[in-house]
């Protein structure tokens, strides 16, 4: 089977630590034809870097030129709509970095561009490819924790990130920072709750940055089958990305950047039974360590956006459903938008 010929617009953060690097990963599979950005010194720096033959500066000319087969779409959301539905009417396959688009009107225009076309579009809802998210998803499927009641996810961006950074495009979304790791946070949730039609917003402010609204924010989704308590935090400098899914008869702790999952069990609070809990969570830990040392010094360690990407792939090549559907992405960014509608009805 012959390769697919892969184009990569945005030669940002996102393209040059995650995404083009995964695609490289996948040379047996993909050629990485050309990089395109209207900043064009940056393209070529990251192409040279990665070895790309060809950079571009006009978008519609490098679809004309290089006739990708997939293009993926590595730019500020504000521009994804514009630049999914010109590829996709060239007959690209199309990978959008999250979210898909900044509102659901635009999301829908994607999807019917697609259907029409006939091609495929992936959003990059990377968290969801973490193995220990995975595999939790594995376990409440086949009834390991009983009925779902509910989760909790902690997310903490350090500040220098985005927030201390007065031109960082993410302060130019809706809703500012919460725009750019919001969607994680909202797609998480939804890979276990069903239909959520109402939301409620906490907000603070800590930090003395006039461009930026809030830092901590604490919010609720509420589905028919439960409700995600998130907290999202932009005051430190500490990285974490945490979920807790609780079930009827157990729970799921999860640490997505530690890699481990332990699966938590305490229905009485006798001393016995609770050092017996500690035990076993201690030896799931060790196992979680154990295996991810192996996988990272024999080199089968993988990035979240490398098995996503890997996935879209062999769905072009093999006609499956996308990993990350149009329509799973049309729905992160209705919450989401539910979200950012709160906090101006509250905050203004």
């Amino acid at each position: 089977m012959a390769k697919l010929r892969v184009a990569i617009v945005g030669a940002g953060l996102i393209a040059g630590k995650k995404h083009i690097p995964a695609f490289v990963r996948l040379r047996r599979k993909v050629e990485l034809v050309a990089l395109c950005d209207i900043h064009l010194e940056a393209a070529e720096a990251l192409a040279s870097r990665f070895g790309v033959p060809r950079v571009y500066s006009d978008f519609s000319a490098m679809l004309s030129a290089e006739k990708p087969d997939l293009v993926d779409i590595c730019t500020p959301p504000q521009t994804h709509t514009r630049l999914a539905v010109e590829a996709i009417k060239h007959g690209c396959h199309v990978l959008i970095e999250k979210p898909m688009a900044l509102t659901v009107g635009d999301c829908d225009v994607i999807v019917s561009a697609a259907r029409e076309a006939g091609v495929k579009v992936c959003v990059a809802h990377s968290d969801l490819f973490y193995p220990p998210f995975q595999k939790a998803r594995e376990l409440v499927a086949a009834g390991k924790i009983g009925t779902f009641r509910g989760m909790r996810i902690f997310l903490s961006t350090p500040t220098d990130y985005m927030t201390s950074q007065k031109d960082h495009w993410a302060h130019r979304l809706p809703g500012g920072v919460i725009g750019e790791t919001g969607p994680h946070a909202v797609y998480l949730s939804l890979a276990f709750l069903r239909n959520v039609k109402e939301v409620s917003v906490e907000a603070m402010k800590l930090l003395d940055y006039p461009w930026s609204p809030f830092e901590d924010y604490r919010i609720n989704l509420i589905g028919e089958n439960g409700v995600s308590s998130i907290t999202l935090s932009y005051a430190t400098d500490q990285w974490s990305a945490q979920v807790d899914v609780l079930g009827e008869k157990a729970i799921l702790r999860l640490d997505l950047e530690g890699m481990t999952l332990i699966l938590q069990r305490r229905t009485a609070l006798k001393p016995f039974l609770i050092g017996h809990s500690l035990a076993s969570e201690w030896a799931q830990l060790f196992w979680n360590m154990t295996s991810n040392a192996v996988q990272y010094v024999s080199g089968r360690l993988r990035s979240t956006h490398e098995l996503l990407i890997d996935r879209f792939v062999e769905s072009i090549r093999n006609g499956w459903a996308p990993p990350v559907s149009a329509e799973e992405g049309r729905e992160t960014v209705r919450v989401l938008n539910m979200i950012i509608e709160k906090l101006r009805e509250k905050y203004g």
